[in-house]
C-alpha cells in the first residue's frame, strides 16, 4: 500500500504543488501532478541528525515511529516551503527547489504554523499551548564530508533558545496571522478548550479580545482573502461559526449537523454518538468566493458561498469523499485533493474543477 499524502501546499506563482508523504516532501507540477523533485531526510543528501542519540536506539524505534509531517505551507513570496514533524518535533524550512534552509527542534510537538505576509517569520504553536516566532532563516544548513547535517552554530548566530511569545492553557490546535483595517498585525489562535484568542503581534502580551461562542474544541480557522475582517471557525460543534474577528462579534452559527446527518435530525431520539461533527479542514476558493469544510466523521466535503456584503455563509453543495487535505490553485476553481490510501492506491491525489455554484 502506498503511503497517503497527508498534507498539500500550493504556490500559485510557480504553479508548484508540494506534498508531504510520510517523512518526505515532494515537489510536483501543479498542472499535471508529475513529480519534479523530492526531499528525503536521513538520505545521503539530506539528514535530520541527532548526534547525541545512540544509533542503536534510533534503529530500534525506526520501524515503529515515522517522522511524518503534520503541517505544510508555502511562504507568501513563494521562496520557501515550511513544515513541522511529529516524532522529531522539528520545524523544517526548505527552499522552493527543496534544498534545505534550516531545521529547528522544539521541546513539544508542533501542532500549527503560519507565515507572516513578508515571509520573514514563522509563527508556530505546539501541543503544550505555546506559540513561538521563528525567523525563517535562523539556522544555516551546510553539507560536510558528503553528508548533510545541521551546522553547529552558536546561540548568538542562531538566535539562541526561543521563548514563547504567548501561551494557552490547553493544546493549541490552529493559528493565523491577520491584519486589521489599520494594518496592525494579530495572532488568532484556538485550542482544545473552545477558546479563540485575538492577540496583538509582536506585542503578544496584549490580548485584544476573545471570540466566544464555541462549546467544543476549535480545530480549524480561516480568514477569507476577500473578507479580511471575517473569521470562519469549526471543530467539534454542530456548526461553523462566522465572526467579525476585529470586534469579536459572532455574526452567525451555520448549522452543519443537519447537513451531515439529515435523517437523525428528523428523529432526535435515534441520534447516536457516531453522528458527531469533526471538522478537520476549512479552505477557501478566493476567485469564486467559496469556503470548503470537511467533516472526517461523515466524510463529507461541504461547499459554502461567503457573501461579502450580506456577511452570510450560504450552503451550496456536498460531496461524499474521504480526503486528508485540499490545495486550491487559484485558477478557475481548480483544486487538488489528497485522498485516503485505503480507498484507491492508484489515485492518492486527484484534481477537480469546482464551479461558482459549488458543483464539480
Amino acid at each position: 500500500m502506498k503511503h497517503p499524502v497527508q498534507k498539500l501546499a500550493y504556490d500559485p506563482a510557480s504553479h508548484s504543488l508540494y506534498l508531504a508523504v510520510g517523512e518526505r516532501i515532494q515537489n510536483c507540477d501543479g498542472v499535471t501532478g508529475d513529480l519534479i523533485s523530492e526531499w528525503i531526510p536521513h538520505s545521503s543528501d539530506n539528514v535530520i541528525a541527532d548526534l547525541q542519540e545512540p544509533k542503536n536506539k534510533k534503529a530500534k524505534i525506526e520501524d515503529n515511529k515515522r517522522n511524518v509531517f503534520r503541517t505544510l505551507s508555502c511562504s507568501p513570496d513563494g521562496k520557501y516551503v515550511v513544515g513541522s514533524t511529529d516524532e522529531e518535533k522539528s520545524l523544517v524550512v526548505l527552499n522552493a527547489d527543496l534544498t534545505i534552509v534550516n531545521i529547528r527542534k522544539f521541546p513539544k510537538r508542533p501542532s500549527a504554523i503560519d507565515i507572516t505576509s513578508d515571509s520573514t517569520t514563522i509563527l508556530l504553536g505546539d501541543k503544550f499551548g505555546d506559540v513561538y516566532a521563528v525567523p525563517i532563516r535562523d539556522v544555516t544548513y551546510v553539507p560536510t564530508a558528503g553528508l548533510s547535517k545541521i551546522s553547529e552554530v552558536s546561540e548568538s548566530e542562531s538566535g539562541g533558545e526561543l521563548d514563547p511569545i504567548l501561551g494557552h492553557v490547553s493544546m493549541l490546535v490552529d493559528l493565523l496571522v491577520a491584519e486589521d483595517q489599520n494594518r496592525v498585525r494579530h495572532i488568532i489562535s484556538s485550542d482544545r478548550d473552545e477558546h479563540i484568542r485575538v492577540t496583538k503581534y509582536p506585542e503578544s502580551f496584549l490580548i485584544e479580545r476573545f471570540c466566544l461562542g464555541h462549546e467544543q474544541y476549535v480545530s480549524q480557522l480561516l480568514i477569507p482573502s476577500w473578507c479580511p475582517n471575517i473569521l470562519i471557525s469549526g471543530g467539534g460543534d454542530d456548526f461553523l461559526a462566522h465572526w467579525d474577528w476585529t470586534t469579536g462579534e459572532l455574526l452567525e452559527k451555520v448549522d452543519i449537523h443537519s447537513i451531515l446527518y439529515p435523517e437523525s435530525d428528523k428523529n432526535e431520539s435515534e441520534a447516536q454518538e457516531v453522528e458527531e461533527v469533526a471538522i478537520s479542514g476549512i479552505w477557501q476558493v478566493p476567485e469564486l468566493q467559496l469556503v470548503l469544510a470537511y467533516d472526517e466523521t461523515a466524510k463529507l466535503l461541504l461547499v459554502f458561498k461567503l457573501h461579502k456584503e450580506q456577511r452570510k455563509l450560504e450552503y451550496l453543495n456536498e460531496f461524499s469523499i474521504s480526503i486528508l487535505d485540499v490545495a486550491v490553485t487559484g485558477d478557475s476553481g481548480k483544486i487538488w485533493l489528497s485522498t485516503d490510501a485505503n480507498n484507491n492506491d492508484d489515485q492518492l491525489i486527484q484534481k477537480f474543477i469546482i464551479s461558482d455554484k459549488g458543483e464539480v
